[in-house]
């Protein structure tokens, strides 16, 4: 195959992805409202227009005030904090059309636990939060396909004092992180920990402390090697993974709770207090400070989680088998 051809074939491949992939959905954005009892959900466009977006409603019976949220993109399963009821819920969602809908079962992961946050890893493992009791938990997939709601403790305030009424967490298959409400320039208010704690030595070496700029930390949220949280008033931060200097990202909303990355350049943000959601771009390559630009009103927003579309994943696939296609003779 020659240089013409090659040419053509990449020339090819360029109009495709921005002819087949920029005029899709890039996922949904999921967001809890604890004082309606619902979830509601947006489109999001690969084009990254977000003018006009307007929520639909996902779940509006049978939860009390959920809050965390947390999206299993591997078995499509959606998570629910409901703390006033102490219960973990599980969903199956189900993408036709550019609308979402659910099994309409309720499954429930825990109960007993407080837990305001919840996050998800590759393998299907649920971690959350128990704000009271100063925890960090976890159920296995195993355990979840057993019917097995009994968590394991993996951190708690009885053997580290970096478990200070943890708030919001979040997972990568290797590390948690996690918020704290108290005591956060002493306990940490970023922390992580190795998601399996190496039980031969002192449990004080699966962690590290990212963050002890504030005393009350809330949402957290993964975007490439890159850390975001919010505090309880105004600011978000950003801290890589690896650690190192900690800097404001923004400090112009009021009441910024959770926040999500959708998996391309974009971080979005609830803003309880304003009844919105925001967004920056989160993919930078050195923590600086960044644009925040309001995306839609969102009446008491507090939980984000991002589900990648289906059609997008099935749209590059497919370019990418045309554009293989243009280089045989």
């Amino acid at each position: 195959m020659g240089p013409s051809s090659i040419n053509v074939a990449v020339i090819l491949l360029i109009s495709l992805l921005h002819q087949g992939v920029c005029e899709g959905i890039l996922g949904y954005l999921l967001i809890s409202t604890p004082r309606s009892g619902k979830i509601q959900y947006v489109k999001l466009p690969t084009s990254g227009d977000t003018t006009g977006l307007k929520p639909s409603v996902l779940i509006d019976t049978g939860l009390k005030h959920p809050q965390g949220l947390a999206i299993d993109h591997k078995r499509k399963r959606l998570f629910i904090a409901d703390p006033d009821v102490r219960k973990i819920y599980a969903y199956t969602i189900t993408e036709s059309n550019g609308i979402l809908s659910t099994d309409g079962r309720q499954t429930v992961i825990s109960e007993k636990a407080e837990s305001r946050w919840v996050a998800v890893d590759g393998l299907g493992n649920v971690f959350f939060s128990d704000e009271p009791q100063s925890k960090i938990l976890k159920i296995t997939m195993a355990r979840i396909l057993r019917g097995n709601t009994e968590p394991e403790v993996v951190y708690s305030s009885e053997k580290l004092s970096q478990v200070s009424k943890p708030g919001g967490i979040a997972v990568d298959n290797f590390h948690v992180f996690w918020s704290n409400k108290r005591f956060g320039t002493k306990a940490g208010a970023l922390v992580k920990g190795s998601e399996v704690v190496d039980s031969k030595g002192p449990i004080e070496k699966s962690i590290s402390v990212l963050a002890s700029n504030v005393p009350k930390s809330y949402g957290v949220c993964l975007a490439l090697n890159n850390v975001f949280f919010t505090d309880d008033s105004k600011r978000i931060f950003g801290v890589k993974k690896t650690g190192g200097e900690v800097l404001e990202v923004s400090d112009v909303l009021k009441k910024p709770r959770g926040c999500v990355w959708d998996g391309d350049g974009t971080v979005f943000v609830a803003d309880r207090e304003q009844n919105a959601i925001f967004s920056f771009a989160g993919n930078m390559h050195r923590i600086t400070r960044a644009d925040v630009t309001k995306v839609m009103d969102v009446e008491d927003a507090f939980g984000l989680a991002f589900l990648s579309s289906a059609s997008r994943a099935w749209s590059v696939l497919s370019l990418l088998v045309a554009a293989f296609a243009a280089f045989r003779p």
